[in-house]
């Protein structure tokens, strides 16, 4: 059987623990609810996903966060510390009581988020609407982020064009 340790987790790795389950629940139903979603276009990218989510509204246009002004409530994604689950799951189901909004449509009124029972009144949780994505848009732009932004804290004229439809002369991109 299982022994027990004398071992202490501290908070937040207990708290990961408890969540374990409600994360893989939530990835599961993302990924058959993206089974049965109509199909992304050929051309929609996570980085258009970003512009049609106004994530650059608080994270900024290259997801950089960096402090500016012009975009003061959103952390830097590129140097988040989010597994690429969380990621899914911070996009579609949004942080409660923060300004980051849910961006799943349906999310804890058909679809189940951080294990709150469906359905559930988002508002009543202090839980802010974003873009209406379909499960496989939220996975399209988690990847994205994931593959592109994440870990990247020095911005080339390449990354930036994948925010600009792959334009590396748009002009938030001359600089690099």
């Amino acid at each position: 059987m299982f022994e027990q340790t004398s071992i202490e987790m501290t908070g937040t790795e207990a708290a990961r623990k408890r969540l374990r389950p409600a994360l893989l629940g939530l990835a599961l139903a993302v990924g058959a609810f993206a089974a049965l979603s109509a199909p992304a276009s050929a051309q929609e990218t996570g980085g258009d996903l970003w512009g049609v989510g106004s994530c650059a509204n608080c994270h900024g246009n290259l997801a950089a966060g960096d402090g500016d002004p012009a975009y003061p409530t959103g952390p830097s994604l590129r140097s988040t510390r989010l597994t690429p689950e969380e990621m899914v799951e911070t996009i579609a189901c949004g942080r409660p009581g923060t300004e980051m909004p849910y961006n799943l449509a349906g999310a804890y009124a058909e679809h189940g988020c951080y294990g709150i029972p469906v359905p559930t009144d988002p508002a009543s949780l202090g839980a802010n609407r974003g873009a209406d994505f379909t499960a496989e848009q939220v996975q399209t732009l988690a990847t994205f982020l994931v593959e592109n932004v994440v870990g990247k804290t020095r911005i080339t004229r390449e990354n930036c064009a994948l925010f600009f439809g792959g334009n590396a002369d748009a002009p938030a991109c001359r600089a690099f």
